[in-house]
């Protein structure tokens, strides 16, 4: 009866982990899409399937912990087998963390080549191997598997050590530079349209738009987004290009796009400055006339371009530095 109670309870814990962690990713998956930031979906997926893999050798170790000896780690299998499927199963995090261009396209390939799905399935094996390797023994091993033993765990011990330091110094090791700024003012005939009214209408809209694109070297991926969503990067306007506006429209982008990753990313910032509805259904907002938006475009780079670490890291660029290049 208590081993029919045990595998019912053990039954419907593992479905419940399931069942509720796949509703979370779904969830995460759907604000990826909103906001354009799969960073905390990847994060969630690779927890979660380390959550599984070790759910799934609870009872084992249960089983193992009730047994008298001394507390023990099987290093050499998580050398051999845990090491490799945690940096797997990480990869397209790292990915997202590492601006090393030759680690950075090695994490890429491998992490191309597993896909989220590959990854998954890797970390929820991982995690199995990670508590399996906890065991407890009651009588020393021979010389050999002792030294073998030791030697495993230096080198595990080492290579987490290694990878935790290495997190914590890139920025320091690969400092991100604004290498390139291209602005410019684009007319965009959104041929997708918009939907207004609660998703009831289709409008389409031409817009004129200011738009700045800005390459960067070594800027992980991470860095374009705080937790909450806010973007970490803007353009400030000096006083010679905002005074040509009689509203504030720097002070948030209508669009945000980006390319790339690690070694170079291009990120694209664009500023509505008039917006016409060919059909008529939406009140228009003209562009200025031909001859100030050719005042505006010479004045585009009399700004700065502000990028938010954290409320006390914060890195300015003057644009005019860039300007010809």
């Amino acid at each position: 009866m208590r081993k029919t109670i045990a595998y019912l309870g053990y039954g419907l814990g593992l479905m419940m982990l399931v069942y509720y962690g796949l509703n979370y990713q779904e969830a995460l998956h759907i604000e990826a899409g909103r906001n354009f930031d799969p960073f905390p979906l990847m994060q969630f997926s690779y927890v979660y399937s380390l959550m599984i893999g070790m759910y799934i050798a609870l009872p084992g170790f249960i089983k193992r912990m009730a047994l008298k000896g001394t507390l023990s780690v099987n290093w050499l299998k998580i050398l051999i087998l845990g090491i490799p499927m945690l940096l797997i199963s990480a990869s397209g995090i790292l990915f997202y963390y590492s601006v090393s261009s030759q680690l950075n396209s090695l994490i890429r390939w491998v992490y191309l080549k597993y896909n989220m799905m590959g990854t998954t399935l890797i970390g929820v094996a991982c995690g199995y191997i990670l508590l399996s390797s906890i065991f407890k023994k009651e009588i020393e091993q021979n010389t050999v598997s002792v030294v073998k033993s030791s030697l495993a765990k230096i080198v595990v011990l080492f290579i987490l050590g290694f990878s935790l330091l290495y997190v914590a110094l890139n920025g320091f090791l690969h400092p991100m530079k604004l290498v390139d700024v291209q602005a410019d003012i684009v007319k965009n005939d959104d041929q997708t349209g918009y939907l207004v009214n609660d998703g009831k209408d289709t409008v389409y809209f031409i817009r004129t738009e200011i738009e700045y694109r800005l390459k960067f070297e070594n800027m992980p991926v991470r860095s374009i987004r705080q937790p909450g969503g806010d973007l970490k990067i803007k353009v400030e306007p000096q006083e010679e290009l905002r005074s040509l506006f009689s509203e504030d429209i720097f002070k948030q982008p209508e669009g945000i796009g980006f390319t790339g990753g690690g070694k170079e990313t291009e990120i694209t910032l664009t500023y509505t400055i008039g917006s016409i509805d060919p059909e008529g259904n939406n009140v228009d907002l003209p562009p200025p006339a031909p001859e100030v938006l050719e005042e505006i475009k010479d004045r585009l780079y009399n700004a700065e371009l502000v990028f938010e670490f954290s409320d006390t890291d914060i890195k300015r660029f003057n644009l005019l530095d860039y300007k010809g290049n």
